[in-house]
Order: C-alpha cells, then sequence, then structure tokens
C-alpha cells in the first residue's frame, strides 16, 4: 500500500504526520511526502524533518516530492500520478469568508481525489485508538466496514459503528424517542463481523444524519471518523455534488477518512 502524505510548514502540517506514521506502521510500504514548491523555498528541509519519523518504520519505503501550484493542485496531481491508497491532508485553515473568496482545499481534494482520502486535523491524541464508522446499510457500507476493520486491526484500535436512521421534522408530528432498529444490511454485516470475533459496539441513531454524526464525534472520544463515499455522488454534480462526506470532511472536529468504492481492504498484501 502506498500513501500520501501532504506537508507544509504550518502547525497544520504536522497534524498530516502524527495519523500517517500510525497506519504506516500497521499497512504501508510505501510513503510519499509531498509539498509544494513555495513551502520548499520558505523551508527547504520540510521533508527532510517529516520523512524523519516514517524512516524509523522498518520495511517503509519513504518518497519525497514537490510540485508547482497552490496545495490543493499539487494534491490531486500527485495523487493522480502516483495512485496512492490513501492521501492524507490536513485543511488550509482559513476563514469562512476566505474558502468563499478562494475555495476549500477539503471540498476540492475529496471531491476530485481518486485515492481514499484523510483530513488530518488536530488530534485528539498521539495514536489512533478510538474509531467512528459510519455506515448507511447501502451498497458502500460493506467496503467501509472492510477498510475500517483493516485500520482499527492495523493500528490496535477501538472502533465503534454508527448507523443513523434519517428523519426529518414533520410539525405537529409524533415525536420518537427511541433508537430505530438497524437495517437488514447492517445486521448481517454487523453479525459478520461479531462472527470473526470482532468486539465491535453498535450505535443505532435516530435523527438528522449530519448532526447525530458530528454529536457522536464531539461526545465520544474518538481519533479518527470514518465513512464511505459513492463515486456516482461526486459526478452528478447539483445539489447532490456537496453529499454528506463532503459536509463531515468540512465541519467535523476530528480526523475524517472518506473510503472511496475500490475495494482495497483485505488487499495490502500484493501492495495493492
Amino acid at each position: 500500500m502506498r500513501i500520501l502524505v501532504y506537508v507544509d510548514p504550518s502547525s497544520r502540517g504536522e497534524w498530516a504526520i502524527a495519523p500517517a506514521v500510525d497506519l504506516a506502521r500497521g499497512l504501508c510500504r510505501t510513503i510519499t511526502l509531498l509539498t509544494t514548491e513555495e513551502n520548499l523555498k520558505q523551508d527547504p528541509t520540510l521533508l527532510e524533518r517529516a520523512a524523519k519519523p516514517f524512516q524509523e518504520i522498518e520495511n517503509v519505503e519513504v518518497e519525497t516530492r514537490s510540485r508547482p501550484g497552490p496545495a490543493r493542485q499539487a494534491i490531486l496531481t500527485e495523487s493522480s500520478d502516483s495512485v496512492p491508497t490513501i492521501t492524507v491532508f490536513p485543511p488550509a485553515g482559513r476563514w469562512t469568508l476566505s474558502r468563499m473568496l478562494r475555495g476549500s482545499r477539503v471540498k476540492t481534494v475529496v471531491h476530485n481525489s481518486p485515492s481514499t482520502v484523510m483530513v488530518a486535523r488536530r488530534p485528539v491524541s498521539d495514536h489512533i485508538r478510538r474509531i467512528l464508522v459510519t455506515v448507511s446499510g447501502g451498497p458502500m457500507s460493506e467496503t467501509t466496514l472492510a477498510s475500517a476493520q483493516e485500520i482499527a486491526h492495523a493500528v490496535g484500535a477501538e472502533w465503534n459503528v454508527l448507523h443513523v436512521s434519517s428523519t426529518v421534522a414533520i410539525p405537529f408530528g409524533e415525536v420518537k424517542t427511541e433508537a430505530p432498529p438497524a437495517h437488514e444490511p447492517v445486521k448481517k454485516m454487523l453479525a459478520k463481523l461479531a462472527g470473526e470475533g470482532d468486539p465491535v459496539r453498535v450505535l443505532v441513531r435516530n435523527g438528522m444524519v449530519v448532526h447525530e454524526i458530528l454529536q457522536e464525534c464531539h461526545d465520544g472520544g474518538y481519533d479518527l471518523l470514518i465513512l464511505g463515499q459513492h463515486l456516482a455522488d461526486r459526478e452528478t454534480g447539483g445539489p447532490l455534488s456537496e453529499n454528506i462526506a463532503e459536509i463531515l470532511a468540512v465541519e467535523c472536529p476530528i480526523p475524517v477518512l472518506i473510503v472511496r468504492p475500490t475495494r482495497w481492504a483485505a488487499n495490502t498484501a500484493s501492495g495493492a
């Protein structure tokens, strides 16, 4: 497996290194460290410093690259050329008005990257120890769970699975306070995990999907959120182009890993 990590001279650049080191220990054969040519002019030893924690990991090869242009362009060009399994990058740290004028690095990369992506926000702890995985029960859920299982095993993390049954409030309608049952596809996938001996805690919530996920991320003390994204959602444009994965990538207070439909889980032994 190849992991692409974008770093810059700011403190946010360090946010990308910590989770990537955890992933590299259990999953990775090659780390590609990337920055822009402008960053290297400002900080010539940036990539050299970023490489040190990865060079201490046995059997992991470290490559360094720099590319012209802004960060989002460099990340998308490199991810297209080197075909990483996971691309890790920090947000640009712009205020809302600046994002409106210049666009969002997170949304641009999440929407257009061909690989699974991790938005590396400020780490809650030194290592990935608690993971929240959210699934809808749709076609991507099995791939998301398999990928999350592999990551959790590789880093030695506890992981919980959250399924939100989406609701829309109806004026003067009945208020439901009990948690709904999980959808049948979700039940089957979780039964399979239980049969494999994975001690996974299942959380089922009723409400607005984004709100419930953000609330659990805020209250649960997690180090990483994992969810899936359909390629079709990215390509249709219009109102669906800003899908749940992209919203959470921007708004979630913890690092977010968004799994692409390509099934890379359980294929890392072949270097996929």
